[in-house]
């Protein structure tokens, strides 16, 4: 059988070994970015002959399975059918994709998801901020470093209340319903880091937090989940960016993800301004 259970911060660790691949180097196959948005988008997820199966709710009628978590899709999809064979509408699928899915169920619909793709970066040029296209980005670290002492730290129990403070002063405030999860999700990470088991760096510029960020490494590419910096230090941001990659380039990462923009003009153009080499669209495919 396979039987659904909702995920949640008691039986992911259970699941975590599962997650071996990203479709596209999406993120919404990444355990971090999974767990902190199963409340946002309701998840639940089923394991049978070590493939994971994941699903949304997307609506009070509405489910939406993600494509399975499998080096083999067809064999996945094919053990969907048997236990599931109402499971017609899948979401977060990549372009690249949907001829997989067309040629297993022959005839699909495909339509885009409005919020955003995942902007995917080279990891070399974001590590070490080279070239005339991230001149500006380089400046303002430059910036930073001429103007303040700054240094690094890993989060932990000496230094975790430093970044709780931080998000108390600095935290995206906003009436979005994303927004506040997000915010309330990452304290959850501070307070559990052995179960969301990220990698995670903090900056201080004279000896207070002025920036930190969450990520997981996945074959070739890291996968950047949180990141926030104090924009009244110019430079925190990319000074972070630059320096969190860095930290990962010895385990063999080509690519670095940074999510999508959500919709919003100014998160679009401040990702679009680091020089993506790809953007991956998301797509809701429903067979026919």
């Amino acid at each position: 059988m396979l039987d659904f259970s909702a995920l949640t911060l008691e039986n992911a660790p259970k699941i975590k070994h599962l997650f071996t691949r990203s479709y596209s180097k999406l993120c919404d196959y990444v355990y971090g970015t999974v767990l902190l948005w199963r409340d946002m988008w309701p998840t639940e997820f089923a394991v049978y002959d070590d493939i994971l199966f994941l699903r949304i709710k997307l609506s009070e009628e509405k489910i939406a399975y993600m494509l399975p978590v499998s080096d083999d899709l067809n064999k996945a999809l094919d053990i969907l059918d048997k236990f599931h064979p109402e499971a017609k509408q899948f979401t977060n699928v990549p372009y690249g994709e949907i001829e997989a899915l067309k040629q297993h169920y022959n005839e699909i619909t495909a339509e885009v998801i409005e919020t955003g793709g995942d902007y995917i970066y080279p990891a070399e040029s974001m590590a070490t901020l080279g070239g005339r296209k991230l001149h500006g980005q380089r400046n303002h670290m430059n910036y930073l470093d001429r103007t303040w002492a700054f240094h690094f730290e890993e989060i932990n129990k000496n230094n975790v209340d430093d970044v709780r403070n931080f998000i108390e002063r600095k935290a995206v405030t906003s009436s979005s319903a994303l927004f506040q999860e997000g915010n309330k999700k990452t304290l959850e990470v501070l307070d559990n880091p052995e179960i969301y088991d990220f990698s995670t760096l903090v900056l201080y510029a004279e000896n207070k937090v002025i920036g930190f960020t969450f990520g997981t490494v996945l074959r070739d590419t890291l996968y950047v989940t949180i990141e926030q910096a104090d924009r009244d230090y110019r430079g925190a941001y990319p000074k972070l960016a630059s320096a969190f990659v860095s930290k990962h380039l010895d385990k063999g990462i080509a690519y670095v993800n940074r999510e999508d923009d959500l919709g919003d003009e100014g998160l679009r153009k401040a990702k679009m301004s680091w020089n993506p080499c790809e953007v991956v669209e998301r797509f809701i495919v429903s067979v026919c």
